[in-house]
């Protein structure tokens, strides 16, 4: 075990973060990639338009920016933190489907043993969301205009049941933590709705609840741990 802690953190984490750093800043490059060269061609948007869609887009970005490489590590480490961010889908693919690695592995998650299988699970997923999304769309439309209407009216509720389903796994495996935490996004899910938090500046009114709910539910899981112990 300690040969392979050695193994693990000595050489393969040292590779993947030289390597990770070097895709994800390689794929920063290529998404900047097309809004340099329009700029360099003296193509610029409109200067209002570029400030209310800034305006919009920035707390939400802002808030994921902090919010999602931290509560979602334990579940995909290093490795997979590296290929999440470059390849999407993270909340959608790639985190459930390193999280059901692991889970059915038996291993603890956060652990090296669960960071290998998260970083498999996150690698075949990216490998077969890939082909399924090119089949996607070369024939998708074809495929979904041939399906009944039902079919199509169903395939909206996969995401919720997708994230029900995770929410219940980790409901059982801590039920104390779920009962507090569960019924408290909800209520700040409420306060949302209702308007609570306008009173802030609106450029963080959307971005403090997400924030309040991730942070909050790590600090009072990492609390009630050390208090099991």
């Amino acid at each position: 075990m300690e040969k392979s802690s050695n193994v693990f953190r000595g050489e393969f984490l040292p590779y993947i973060i030289k390597w990770g750093r070097g895709t994800n800043l390689l794929g920063v490059i290529l998404v900047f990639g097309p809004c340099i060269y329009l700029g360099l061609k003296g193509i610029w948007p409109d200067s209002g338009a570029f400030i209310a869609a800034l305006t919009l887009q920035l707390p939400l970005s802002a808030s994921a920016y902090i919010r999602e490489p931290i509560s979602y590590f334990a579940m995909l480490g290093v490795p997979g933190t590296y290929m999440a961010f470059l390849s999407g889908n993270i909340s959608n693919l790639r985190v459930p489907c390193a999280s059901i690695a692991t889970k059915s592995a038996g291993i603890e998650e956060g652990t090296d043993q669960g960071t290998i299988t998260g970083t498999i699970g996150c690698a075949v997923s990216t490998f077969v969301s890939a082909i399924f999304l090119t089949v996607g769309v070369i024939a998708g439309a074809s495929v979904l205009e041939a399906m009944p209407p039902i079919v199509t009216a169903a395939l909206n509720l996969l995401l919720p049941a997708l994230f029900s389903s995770l929410m219940a796994n980790y409901a059982f495996s801590k039920p104390k933590l779920a009962a507090i935490v569960i019924p408290a996004c909800f209520i700040i899910y409420f306060a949302q709705l209702q308007g609570v938090f306008n009173v802030l500046p609106s450029i963080i009114a959307s971005a403090i609840p997400p924030l309040i709910c991730a942070f909050g539910a790590m600090g009072l899981g990492v609390a009630m741990a050390k208090k099991g112990k």
